[in-house]
C-alpha cells in the first residue's frame, strides 16, 4: 500500500527543512504521496528516484521536485546527503513561482521534468542556499520561517532558469489554451472525461482542442484526459484501494464500466495491475 502524508498540523501553513544523512543500509524507503510539495537538494549523489513510475537517477548537486498527488520512492546510495524541503505552494506568493509549482501538479513527469541539473557556478550557488537553509531553519529566530521561504523561492528561480523550453508556449495563443486545458483537467478529471466538456470550459470548438492538443503533444485532447485518468487509477490501486473503490473515486457509472476503461488504456486489468505493482 502506498501511504498518502500530510502534515500534522494543517491549522497552519509550514516549512519543514530535513537533513539527508549518509545512510548505515540502503535505503529502501517505500512508496508514498503527499498533499504538499517536496524538493530535493542532492549535494552528493547515488542511487535513483522512482516518481509516478519512472525512474530518475539522482546526480550529484542536482534538484528534484515532487508535486503534492505524485506517488515517488527515494532509493538513495549509502553516501548520498543533502536537504529535503517540505511546503505548501500557498507560502509561495510570486506569480511566477507559482505557476511553476502548479506545473509540476498539473503536467505529467514526461511534459514536466521533476529533476533539474546545473553548471558548474550554479552548483555551488544551490549547494551555498541549502546550506544557509538548514543553518537558519535550525534557529529559534522569530523569522526563520520567512528567511527560508525567500531561499526557497531562490532555489525554485534556479530551476526555472535552467528548465528547456516547455512544449506549450505560452507566448502563443494556442499555448496559453492547452496549458489553461491542463490546469482545468487536473482540477475536473473525475468530473468531466469528454472533450466537449472542456472545448465548451475554454470557449472553444471540439475540432480546435483537439487540434492545438496534437500541435503541442503530437496526441488528442481524448488521449490526454484519458492518461491523466489512468495515472490517478494507478495512484489509487496502488495505495490499496480496490478496482471497485478506484471506480467510486473517479465517478465512474459502475466499477465494470472502470475495469473495461483500464485495461483498454493500459493492456491489463486494474487486478493485474496491483500484483505487478505491489
Amino acid at each position: 500500500m502506498i501511504p498518502i502524508h500530510e502534515f500534522k498540523d494543517k491549522k497552519h501553513l509550514q516549512i519543514v527543512v530535513n537533513q539527508l544523512g549518509s545512510l548505515t543500509e540502503y535505503d529502501s524507503t517505500a512508496p508514498h504521496r503527499h498533499d504538499y510539495f517536496e524538493l530535493f537538494v542532492f549535494e552528493k549523489g547515488g542511487g535513483a528516484h522512482h516518481i509516478d513510475f519512472e525512474t530518475f537517477p539522482i546526480h550529484d548537486r542536482s534538484i528534484h521536485i515532487v508535486a503534492p498527488g505524485k506517488v515517488h520512492q527515494v532509493n538513495r546510495a549509502l553516501d548520498s546527503n543533502g536537504y529535503v524541503i517540505l511546503f505548501h505552494a500557498a507560502l509561495l506568493n510570486d506569480s511566477l513561482i507559482g505557476d511553476f509549482l502548479f506545473d509540476h501538479t498539473c503536467y505529467s513527469i514526461q511534459e514536466y521534468a521533476p529533476n533539474y541539473l546545473f553548471d558548474e557556478l550554479q552548483q555551488a550557488q544551490i549547494c551555498d542556499t541549502a546550506n544557509r537553509i538548514w543553518e537558519d531553519y535550525s534557529t529559534d529566530h522569530p523569522l526563520k520561517q520567512e528567511f527560508v521561504l525567500h531561499q526557497l523561492a531562490l532555489l525554485c528561480i534556479h530551476c526555472l532558469r535552467v528548465r528547456p523550453a516547455f512544449v506549450p508556449t505560452q507566448s502563443t495563443t494556442n499555448g496559453k489554451i492547452y496549458q489553461e486545458f491542463r490546469r482545468l483537467l487536473y482540477r475536473s478529471f473525475r468530473e468531466l472525461k469528454k472533450v466537449k466538456e472542456y472545448a465548451a470550459l475554454l470557449h472553444v470548438t471540439e475540432k480546435q482542442l483537439n487540434e492545438l492538443v496534437k500541435t503541442q503533444t503530437g496526441n488528442s485532447a481524448s488521449t490526454i484526459i484519458y492518461k491523466q485518468i489512468i495515472m490517478e487509477a494507478q495512484r489509487l490501486l496502488n495505495t490499496g484501494m480496490s478496482a471497485k473503490e478506484v471506480a467510486f473515486d473517479l465517478q465512474f457509472d459502475d466499477p465494470a464500466h472502470f475495469s473495461k476503461f483500464f485495461k483498454n488504456q493500459t493492456g491489463i486489468p486494474p487486478s493485474e495491475f496491483q500484483k505487478v505493482h505491489a
